[in-house]
């Protein structure tokens, strides 16, 4: 073979090769993005009173009803001020054995618990 030829060919050869290697791509394996980190507040089921809130307030009321199974009274009271306006309303006491010497008709005096919402009567007496 002729030395022209052959060098020519080996030219050839290095272009070729040169050729393939500038078409092959190359693949850049980047880290994935680290993923967004989300925050819950999880609320119970039953949530238990913050005794921060109770609160009590004195309140003055005729009897209209009572239920001793429940231990509720049935009161027709006066503005209890800074809770609710005058109305006739249902209570759960604290004890149910206050309601034992209770008499429809009598007025009472009582000691009302306001709890975030829950209301009871902590304490009752007649005047």
């Amino acid at each position: 073979m002729n030395s022209k030829i052959l060098y020519g060919f080996v030219l050839f050869l290095f272009a070729v090769i040169a050729a393939c290697r500038q078409n092959t791509q190359s693949v850049t394996i980047q880290p994935a993005k680290p993923t967004e980190t989300v925050s819950a507040t999880v609320t119970p089921i039953i949530s238990l009173p913050d005794n921060t809130k109770i609160k009590t307030y004195d309140g003055k009321g005729t009897v209209t009803k009572i239920n001793l199974e429940l231990g509720s009274v049935e009161l027709n009271h006066e503005e209890i001020k800074g809770l609710m306006p005058a109305m006739q309303m249902e209570f759960y006491v604290s004890d149910k054995a206050m309601l034992d010497n209770l008499k429809v008709g009598e007025a009472v005096d009582f000691v009302l618990e306001d709890n975030a919402g829950a209301e009871r009567i902590i304490k009752i007496k007649k005047r």
